[in-house]
């Protein structure tokens, strides 16, 4: 997997990540900095985890590929 092509989805991938650790991060200070915002940071994460997983599930019904398909949920447990 070590093609043009893959190195492109890799980038990808690892600034999302690094974005991702970000919006972590800053979801726990402000949670420990204002308890009462714990509500609200929880409706943005399950706005954001909606909406990626419906546009997965978009992008792949019109390209006919389930990217989900592709991906082990049972390997995903060990982490």
């Amino acid at each position: 997997m070590e093609n043009k092509k893959d190195n492109e989805v890799i980038i990808h991938l690892k600034q999302a990540l690094s974005h991702l650790d970000e919006a972590l991060h800053a979801s726990i200070r402000l949670i420990r900095d204002d308890p009462a915002s714990k509500n609200t940071i929880g409706f943005l994460w399950e706005q954001f985890l909606g909406t990626f997983f419906g546009r997965v599930r978009t992008i792949g019904k019109e390209n006919k590929i389930n990217l989900l398909n592709l991906i082990s949920f049972a390997r995903l447990k060990k982490f």
